[in-house]
């Protein structure tokens, strides 16, 4: 198994262990913070994009259950009309 296979097997917490227990001996360089910064900076963005997709889903049930008693509305008095 390759180094990368086995990263890929770890879990989460594992990788959090080996991390922790290697960032002690690591020097840490301006990169890192920078990839830490848009990191931090696209999970706020992912996360407005999931509250914006919410609205927009329901706006989307609001405006379709507002056809709908729209088309009812108009449908039941023709009808009525047509019978009639």
């Amino acid at each position: 198994m390759s180094a990368y296979e086995e990263l890929e097997a770890m879990s989460l917490e594992d990788l959090k262990k080996t991390y922790d227990r290697l960032s002690r001996t690591t020097a840490k360089g301006l990169g890192f913070y920078r990839e830490e910064i848009a990191r931090r900076e696209a999970k706020a963005m992912e996360q407005q994009m999931q509250a914006m997709t919410r609205q927009v889903r329901n706006m989307t049930i609001a405006i379709l259950m507002l056809t709908v008693i729209n088309v009812v509305a108009v449908c039941v008095p023709l009808l009525q009309s047509a019978i009639t």
